[in-house]
């Protein structure tokens, strides 16, 4: 039987010189491997370039610290209403929520908005300064129904050229969450992907995507299951770095064998299982897919995260915080039989080699 898990001991064995100590020897030759960064490899953050090996507790690889929720905003705009408030607009209170999720052990958040989900740089760079978290701002368009005018007229090779300009402005340190409206790429959205994929081979920063499995449960199973496949597809013929793009929400799939993560995985990217704790699939499935991902070998390709955007989920409003991929899907990992040094290796390791890039 599996040990039981406090969240105590999870923060202990991922934060702290004792918990390093109880998994180092079983990890050495992961984590070796794994802290292998090229010469000059950096994560951008908003406030300045870091080391990856300083980043030296779990990062959660997309979450939503600033954002109006994009279908509402959308299902406002065509109504003629105005776009309703939305949590993260009390920036105090973002900070506050910040610095909880440091104390529970969370060392750098990617926010994973952009223009068209209303993220506020202001806010973020504000709750990076006052929170002692690292946050990593992202750039590019979220799918379809969001998407500026001028996507539709554009040349992928003119988008690539906004998306570049705005990343060296800005300092934005990746492109995500990058996405598709439905089971199958619109002509835009294919668009978008190749200028981000060109974006990516002029700057070197890493991608992470949205699948439409995320939706309700008669629209996600709806989604070819190959979606996430076919976006890998796109990027890929845009001239995008697999080893540097995160395939996301591929924990949304009835897939309990790993079929699709294997099949990902294989050729070289992240899988991102950025919807734990949020029920559309349970997440005891998401923690047999995640058994199945592993007993396949392919720890090196996992990333976990929530895609934070609820403010039920608030700490302040009796939720889990932000940290909840930490505090509440880690410990459900290691009951189910993951190890210290694998957990470790997963929130740790994976998402520093995901972001960290020579910046150009």
């Amino acid at each position: 039987m599996a040990p039981e898990y406090t969240r105590r001991d999870l923060l202990g064995l991922l934060t702290t010189g004792a918990g390093l100590a109880v998994w180092s020897k079983a990890a050495a030759a992961a984590q070796n491997a794994s802290t292998n960064f090229e010469r000059g490899a950096i994560v951008r953050t908003l406030l300045k370039d870091v080391p990856p090996e300083s980043i030296s507790g779990p990062t959660l690889f997309h979450e939503h610290l600033s954002i109006r929720y994009p279908l509402t905003k959308a299902l406002a705009l065509a109504q003629g209403r105005d776009v309703p408030p939305s949590f993260s607009d009390d920036v105090d209170l973002m900070v506050e929520e910040t610095k909880t999720a440091g104390k529970d052990g969370v060392t750098c958040i990617v926010d994973g908005g952009h223009p068209d989900m209303d993220r506020d740089l202001g806010a973020l760079q504000r709750i990076a300064r006052e929170s002692g978290v690292h946050i990593v701002a992202s750039g590019g368009f979220y799918m379809q129904r969001n998407y500026p005018p001028e996507i539709g007229t554009k040349s992928a090779d003119e988008i690539a050229d906004d998306l570049v300009r705005d990343a060296r402005e800005h300092r934005l340190g990746a492109f995500g969450e990058i996405g598709q409206q439905g089971g199958v790429l619109t002509d835009d959205e294919r668009k978008v992907f190749t200028a981000v994929a060109k974006a990516q081979a002029r700057t070197g920063l890493p991608i992470f995507t949205h699948n439409a499995y995320t939706g309700l449960r008669q629209v996600a199973t709806a989604v070819p299951m190959d979606a996430a496949l076919k976006q890998l597809d796109a990027l890929e013929a845009g001239g995008a770095n697999p080893r540097h793009v995160a395939i996301g929400h591929v924990c949304c799939l009835d897939d309990t064998k790993a079929a699709i993560p294997k099949q990902l995985a294989k050729r070289g990217v992240f899988v991102g299982f950025d919807r734990v704790t949020i029920q559309i699939v349970p997440d005891a499935q998401k923690v047999t897919t995640i058994l199945a991902f592993l007993d396949a070998g392919y720890a090196d390709h996992l990333l976990l995260s929530s895609d934070f955007s609820s403010g039920r989920a608030l700490k302040k409003n009796g939720g889990p915080g932000i940290a909840q991929t930490v505090t509440v899907f880690g410990p459900m990992l290691l009951k189910a039989g993951v190890s210290d040094a694998t957990l470790r290796h997963i929130l740790v390791d994976n998402p520093r080699r995901f972001l960290a890039f020579v910046g150009q």
